[in-house]
C-alpha cells in the first residue's frame, strides 16, 4: 500500500542517471529513513540486481540520487540546527553557510549532496560525488528556479544569441566547487519572458544516443591533486611491486597499468557484465583500492564503497565500441577502463575523466607515460592547456586541464543533461515513517515551502 509521496525529478546527467530531490523535501525525515525512501524509489534492495521495483538500472551509473538546495535557504536549515547532529544533512558542516557561500570568488549558488544508491542494500553512500550528474544539477537548479537567469542576462554574458549562465555548485561531500555553464535561450510567451535550455543540439558524448545542448563543467583545483605528494607510489600485491598514480580531482582515483594486474586489450573493452563475473580480477582490484587508501590518513578516513576509484590504463589501440563503432588508435591518446562500486563501468565517469586530465599534466605519472601528450601552447608559462582524448568501452571522451607554470589549476569538459520526469515517487508507509515529535507535525504544517513553485 502506498503511504507517502515525495516530490522528485528523474534526470540524466552525462552517462549517469538518478533521482534529484529538493533538500527540503527530505529534511523532515531521519537520515536512515531518507536512505530507505531513496532506496525504495530506486528499487533497492534487489538480490537479482535489476532494481525491478524502482527507477534504478541495476548498475552503479544508473543508481544515483542527490539532494539539491540553495545555501542557507529555507525553514529546514533552522529546524535542522534545532534538531542537532543526529538529523543533519550529509556533507561538510559549512555547506549551508550563506555568508561563506556569498563570497564573489570562492562562493557557491547551489549545494549538491550526492548519494550513491546501493543495488542490494538500504544504506546510501553520501561520501563521494558524481561529476556526470553535475550537468543535471545545474539544469535542475534552473527548472526549480534556484537560480535567476535574468540577473546574468543583464550582464550580457552572451555568445551570439545564446546566454551563458554559470552556476556555481558546492559538492558537499568533498567541499570542492564546480561551475556548470548552461546555454540558455531567451523565450517570450504571452508577454512573459523566460529562460530555457538552448534548443541547439550541438554536443554528443559516447554512451548517450543522439545530441543535446552542450553544458560545460569546470572544476578548479583548490589544493594539490596528489594526495600522497607523489606522482607514483608502489604497492605490494601478491608479492609483486605495482606502480600506481593517485589523483584527487574531486574524488580520489587510482591509476594502474592494466598489464600489471593481468588485463589485456580484449578485456579493456569487454562487456562489463562478463568482466564482473571475474571474481579473481575484482579481488585484485579491491586489494589495490584498500592498500592505496592506507597511504595517507585522509585516504584511509574517506575510504568507502565508491572512493577511491580504480582506473586501468592501456596504450592506445583500435577496437570496436559497445555501440558497434570502430574506434581508431589515432582517435585517442590512451585506452582506459574504470571500476566503480565493484563494477566495471560501461563508459567513463566524469570524475575519472577529470582525474585523467590532471594526471596527464604530471610527466612521471602513469597516465602521461602512456599518453605521451604535450601542452597545446608550447613554452607558455601561464594559460597553457593540455587536452587528452580517452578511449573507453563506449567510445571516446576528452577533457582539458588548464596549467599555470606547469601546474594544473582547473579541469574543463563537456556534458549533456536532460530532465526525464518530474513529479513524485510513491513510497510504502512502512518505509517512510516520520521520526519524532513534535517535528513531524511541524513539518506537515509548514508545508515545506522554502522554494518558489516551478
Amino acid at each position: 500500500m502506498i503511504g507517502v509521496r515525495v516530490p522528485a525529478s528523474f534526470y540524466r546527467g552525462g552517462t549517469s542517471r538518478g533521482l534529484l530531490f529538493r533538500a527540503a523535501d527530505l529534511a523532515p525525515y531521519a537520515p536512515s529513513t531518507r536512505d530507505a525512501i531513496i532506496c525504495a524509489a530506486m528499487g533497492s534492495p534487489d538480490p537479482d540486481g535489476r532494481q525491478i521495483d524502482g527507477l534504478g538500472g541495476g548498475v552503479s551509473s544508473l543508481s544515483k540520487a542527490a539532494m539539491i538546495s540553495k545555501p542557507g535557504k529555507g525553514f529546514y536549515t533552522k529546524i535542522l540546527r534545532e534538531l542537532g547532529d543526529e538529523w543533519k544533512l550529509p556533507g561538510v558542516k559549512w555547506a549551508d553557510d550563506a555568508e561563506r557561500a556569498a563570497h564573489p570568488r570562492n562562493g557557491w549558488d547551489i549545494v549538491y549532496r550526492f548519494g550513491q544508491v546501493p543495488i542490494n542494500s538500504t544504506t546510501v553512500d553520501w561520501g563521494s560525488t558524481c561529476g556526470n550528474m553535475l550537468a543535471a544539477v545545474g539544469l535542475f537548479a534552473l527548472h526549480k528556479e534556484l537560480i535567476d537567469p535574468a540577473s546574468f542576462a543583464k550582464k550580457k554574458l552572451k555568445y551570439k544569441k545564446t546566454i551563458l549562465l554559470p552556476v556555481r555548485i558546492l559538492m558537499a561531500a568533498t567541499g570542492k566547487r564546480a561551475t556548470v555553464t548552461l546555454p540558455l535561450d531567451k523565450v517570450r510567451r504571452n508577454g512573459v519572458t523566460t529562460y530555457e535550455l538552448s534548443s541547439k543540439d550541438d554536443t554528443s558524448i559516447s554512451g548517450v544516443p543522439g545530441q543535446a545542448p552542450g553544458i560545460q563543467v569546470s572544476i578548479p583545483l583548490d589544493s594539490s591533486p596528489l594526495p600522497t605528494g607523489n606522482t607514483r607510489d608502489t604497492l605490494e600485491i601478491d608479492g609483486k611491486s605495482i606502480s600506481v598514480t593517485i589523483v584527487d580531482a574531486g574524488l580520489p582515483t587510482i591509476f594502474v597499468h592494466a598489464s600489471d594486474i593481468g588485463v589485456g586489450t580484449e578485456q579493456m573493452v569487454q562487456n562489463a557484465a562478463a568482466l564482473d563475473q571475474d571474481q579473481d580480477l575484482h579481488a585484485r582490484i579491491e586489494t589495490i583500492r584498500r592498500q592505496a587508501a592506507q597511504l595517507t590518513p585522509k585516504l584511509a578516513a574517506d575510504f568507502c564503497s565508491s572512493a577511491p576509484k580504480v582506473l586501468l590504463v592501456h596504450e592506445k589501440t583500435p577496437y570496436t565500441s559497445s555501440a558497434g563503432k570502430n574506434i581508431l588508435a589515432e582517435d585517442m591518446d590512451l585506452l582506459v577502463r574504470p571500476i566503480s562500486v565493484g563494477q566495471f563501468h560501461r563508459s567513463i565517469m566524469a570524475t575519472a575523466l577529470s582525474a585523467i586530465a590532471v594526471a596527464n599534466a604530471f610527466p612521471d605519472s602513469i597516465v602521461r607515460e602512456t599518453s605521451g601528450a604535450r601542452t597545446s601552447h608550447q613554452g607558455a608559462q601561464k594559460d597553457a592547456q593540455l587536452t587528452i582524448n580517452v578511449g573507453h568501452a563506449a567510445g571516446t571522451a576528452s577533457a582539458t586541464v588548464e596549467l599555470d607554470k606547469g601546474q594544473p589549476t582547473s579541469i574543463v569538459f563537456m556534458r549533456t543533461a536532460r530532465r526525464i520526469m518530474e513529479g513524485s515517487v510513491d513510497i510504502p508507509r512502512s518505509v517512510a515513517q516520520r521520526w519524532g515529535e513534535p517535528y513531524a507535525d511541524y513539518f506537515e504544517s509548514s508545508k515545506r515551502l522554502p522554494y518558489k513553485k516551478p
